[in-house]
C-alpha cells in the first residue's frame, strides 16, 4: 500500500518505527497549511519557511518520545509555538500580537485542514473509480463536456454516460459523507 493512502495515525506509527517514507508523506501532506498559518501570523515568507522547517525538525527529533494523539493538531500547535518564538526573538509589535491572536482564534486554519482533507478524499475516491467510470466522470466534471459529447468521444450511449456519472457520484458521496461525519465528531 502506498504511503499517500495511509491515515495520519498509520503514518505516525510507521515513522515512530523508523520509516522515513512515512515522515516524507507527513511533510508533504501538512507543510502547506503550516506555512499558510505562519505566513499569516508573521507576514514574512522567509520567517514562515523557517517556522515550518523548525516544526518538522522538532517533529523528526521528538516524535518517537512524544505521545501524539492528533497529528494535525500537534503540528498546528508546534507551528503556533514556533511563530511565537520567532516573534519573541525579534521585536514584537502590537500588530503581530493582534494578528497572531486573530489567526489562533479563528477557524480559518481548521477550515484549510478540512478543505485539504476533503480534496485528498475526493482525489482518492476518483482514483479508485473503475477506469471507464473515472474517464466519464473526468470528462463531465473537469472538461465540462455534455453527456452527448462524452458519449460520442468514448463511443458509448448517453445512457451509459449517465449511469457512469451517477455511479461515480454515489461512490464519492459515500467517501465524503464519512469525512463529514468524522469532522463533525471532532467539533463536538
Amino acid at each position: 500500500m502506498k504511503s499517500q493512502n495511509l491515515s495520519d495515525d498509520q503514518l505516525l506509527k510507521l515513522f515512530k518505527n523508523g520509516n522515513l517514507v512515512a515522515f516524507n508523506t507527513i511533510y508533504e501532506r501538512h507543510w502547506k497549511v503550516l506555512y499558510s498559518l505562519a505566513s499569516r501570523i508573521l507576514e514574512n515568507d522567509a520567517r514562515a519557511q523557517d517556522v515550518v522547517q523548525e516544526v518538522f525538525v522538532s517533529f523528526y527529533e521528538n516524535a518517537s518520545t512524544k505521545e501524539i494523539n492528533n497529528l494535525k493538531g500537534y503540528l498546528f500547535q508546534c507551528a503556533k509555538f514556533q511563530c511565537f518564538m520567532q516573534l519573541r526573538s525579534g521585536r514584537i509589535s502590537e500588530k503581530h500580537l493582534q494578528r497572531m491572536n486573530s489567526v489562533i482564534a479563528s477557524n480559518i486554519v481548521e477550515e484549510e485542514f478540512e478543505a485539504i482533507e476533503l480534496q485528498h478524499v475526493l482525489d482518492e475516491g476518483i482514483a479508485a473509480l473503475p477506469e471507464k467510470c473515472r474517464q466519464v466522470f473526468y470528462l463531465s466534471r473537469f472538461e465540462f463536456l455534455s453527456n452527448q459529447k462524452i458519449a460520442e468521444q468514448l463511443n458509448i450511449s448517453t445512457k451509459t454516460v449517465e449511469h457512469q456519472i451517477t455511479k461515480a457520484l454515489k461512490t464519492l458521496r459515500v467517501s465524503v459523507d464519512k469525512l463529514i461525519i468524522f469532522i463533525a465528531f471532532l467539533h463536538f
